[in-house]
């Protein structure tokens, strides 16, 4: 499905368990919640990386049957996405072939969601806002797949339910649907729109 900026109010990366161990290697880096640097793989075979931007929300989504739902909240601090030819982390790679063939990147600082803050599958489809999400609809999509401003907005209530209002400003997420889902056409504009009294307070340098 074609998509321009402006349907975007966040993107979504998702993380397949049985591609990569997600929880293995976030074990790894001590207690959560906290708000950490993150990087993950995109889609070379996708149109939409080329839309991404500094400045914009991101989820990550864990797949799988055990805990699939929405693990990471954060904002893109990367220039866009970034080549990655040797492909992504192998360290906790479950299908080293997948994990090692080439693709794209985007860095983001998040904050990491506990097994108790985490947004479940079964609570995103409860929500009517949600239950059309691309997520929903075509789990298949590749990364990275996106949310509505309006979609976007109801995945920031059910967060801001579970963690700290101070915590989520640092990462460009807050519980004003009115802050959420802003796309910005440059990085200049993100750092406007940061450095306002209305937003989050989110400082990127560029």
């Amino acid at each position: 499905m074609a998509i321009s900026r402006s349907d975007v109010g966040c993107w979504v990366v998702k993380c397949n368990p049985s591609v990569w161990d997600y929880f293995g290697g976030r074990a790894e880096t001590g207690p959560d919640p906290q708000v950490r640097e993150s990087t993950w793989s995109m889609s070379r075979s996708s149109a939409r990386p080329a839309l991404v931007g500094k400045g914009d929300l991101i989820a990550l989504w864990v797949t799988g049957p055990k805990t699939p739902g929405v693990h990471e909240i954060g904002v893109v601090t990367s220039d866009g996405v970034v080549d990655r030819p040797e492909g992504f982390d192998v360290e906790h790679a479950v299908d080293l072939e997948k994990i090692a063939a080439p693709c794209l990147g985007v860095e983001f600082t998040a904050v990491r969601l506990t097994p108790t803050t985490y947004v479940p599958r079964s609570e995103i489809v409860a929500v009517p806002a949600l239950q059309r999400c691309e997520q929903i609809r075509a789990p298949r999509m590749p990364n990275p797949g996106y949310l509505t401003h309006d979609e976007t907005a109801a995945l920031t209530e059910l967060v801001a339910a579970r963690v700290d209002t101070a915590v989520l400003a640092r990462v460009g997420w807050g519980p004003q649907p009115a802050n959420c889902g802003q796309m910005f056409s440059s990085a200049d504009e993100y750092s406007s729109f940061a450095s306002s009294e209305s937003s989050p307070r989110v400082i990127i340098s560029t």
